[in-house]
Formats: structure tokens, C-alpha cells, sequence
């Protein structure tokens, strides 16, 4: 079984059913380790990273909070300090709904990459994350999520529909 699970989160309906079928792991074995992580793409450069504190006080979003308010109107960081509190704010809802305790992690990079980078640094039994959906062009011209995890990353990789 899976001892340490993580689960990529964007807020669509297929992120929200990957989370869904993670709650129901970890409430049939409560000793399951879950981690739900946000990806942030709007990031320069190659590398992924991510903050293993809870998103709202990961480094960049102390950061963001520092800044001068009228900096913060309408800009990318607040944009971005905006979107990470909504993710946050759905993803805890969960936890507290079915009772359950879970990390919540912001990652910046592309998905694919992000996610399998933090489940090779955590060593996660398993990823879960959601179908896109995507068909035709678009998911030939920038491919899926899922099927790049399915790929590349160093464990099972589960795709929830």
C-alpha cells in the first residue's frame, strides 16, 4: 500500500477528484502521509522548487507579503498571493470536511517536471493527479500532464477521471 502520497491540486474538476479518491486512501489507512501541491508555471528559469512549510507561509508568499500594498494591486504577485490562498483555502477545506491531516505545498515549474521532482525528493509511493481532458491540438501540441508523469516520474503514477 501506499505509505506517503502526493496529489497535484490546480482547482479543476479533475484535480478536485484526484484529491477526492486521496482522502479515501488515507481514511482507509490513516497512517498515510499526504501531501496536496499547487504548481506554479509562472516561473523563469528550468528548476523546479517547492517549500516544504504550509503554502501560506512559503518563502515566496512571505515575501509577497511584505511588499508595500499599493505594490501588490493588481500585479503578479498579488496575483499570484491571491491564487495560492484560493488553492489553499480549497484544499483545507477538504482536510477539515473528512477530518483528515495533510501538508499543502507550493511548487513552481512546470507540473510534470515539479510534481516528480518533489516526489523523488520526498520518495512518494504514489502521485495522484486528475485527466485534463485535453484532445486534439491541444494535446498535441503541449502533450498532458499525466502522460509526462506517467513517464518520468519515480513512482506510480495515478490518473483519476
Amino acid at each position: 500500500m501506499f505509505n506517503k502520497i502526493i496529489v497535484g491540486f490546480d482547482g479543476s474538476e479533475g484535480s478536485r477528484e484526484a484529491l477526492a479518491r486521496a482522502v479515501d486512501l488515507v481514511k482507509l489507512r490513516p497512517l498515510t502521509i499526504l501531501w496536496v501541491a499547487y504548481v506554479n508555471e509562472d516561473v523563469l528559469g528550468e528548476e523546479s522548487a517547492y517549500s516544504s512549510q504550509p503554502l501560506v507561509a512559503s518563502p515566496n508568499l512571505t515575501d509577497m507579503s511584505t511588499a508595500p500594498p499599493e505594490a501588490l494591486d493588481n500585479s503578479p504577485l498579488q496575483l499570484a498571493r491571491e491564487y495560492a490562498i484560493q488553492m489553499t483555502d480549497l484544499i483545507q477545506t477538504q482536510f477539515d470536511k473528512h477530518q483528515i491531516q495533510g501538508q499543502i505545498v507550493a511548487i513552481d515549474g512546470h507540473p510534470a517536471k515539479a510534481l516528480s521532482d518533489l516526489a523523488k525528493q520526498e520518495q512518494a509511493d504514489a502521485i495522484l493527479v486528475g485527466n485534463s481532458g485535453k484532445s486534439g491540438f491541444q494535446k498535441f501540441f503541449v502533450g498532458s500532464v499525466s502522460e509526462k508523469l506517467v513517464k518520468d516520474a519515480p513512482c506510480t503514477v495515478i490518473v483519476v477521471k
